[in-house]
């Protein structure tokens, strides 16, 4: 069965996948606040693994929206200079960029896969008309062996 966004009916939605990313993400930002931008950028890395580029690009822009979220929250002069930083934005240019090389990566394996499976197929429907061909073949020769026995029996007799 498969749901309206053509998942399977077992698997949940990427964006769920993503919600709750960005929510593991901020409670470890709440730990760990100067290794931000690594954290963001292993869990595009993630998202774009399993997902693909436009869902990394998603989970990219909403990390960087998360550490913007942070950044405002706390007192307007800390808040202030985070956003005049320009490691601020140059932490969006990493997850970008992050995103489209680990989901180009994600692509080429997914495509490789889907090879993979194809040839497969390709094999098993060859090796199935094989199999026919051998019980088609297998069938000949029981009709002909039926045939010499019955001529043999049904030969001249002195």
């Amino acid at each position: 069965m498969v749901r309206p966004l053509g998942l399977p009916a077992g698997r949940q939605s990427p964006l769920v996948e993503i919600i709750l990313g960005l929510l593991l993400l901020g409670a470890l930002t709440l730990l760990v606040l100067p290794a931000y931008a690594y954290l963001a950028l292993a869990f595009v890395a993630l998202v774009a693994l399993r997902h693909g580029v436009r869902l990394a690009l998603v989970a990219a822009v909403c990390a960087w929206g998360l550490s913007l979220a942070q950044a405002l929250a706390r007192p307007r002069g800390a808040g202030a200079a985070m956003l005049r930083s320009g490691e601020t934005y140059l932490t969006l240019c990493l997850l970008l960029a992050g995103g489209v090389a680990f989901g180009a990566i994600g692509l080429a394996h997914r495509r490789a896969l889907h090879a993979l499976r194809d040839r497969v197929n390709e094999l098993e429907l060859e090796l199935a008309d094989q199999g026919v061909r051998l019980l088609v073949a297998i069938e000949e020769k029981q009709e002909l062996e039926q045939r010499l026995a019955q001529d043999r029996s049904s030969g001249p007799r002195p």
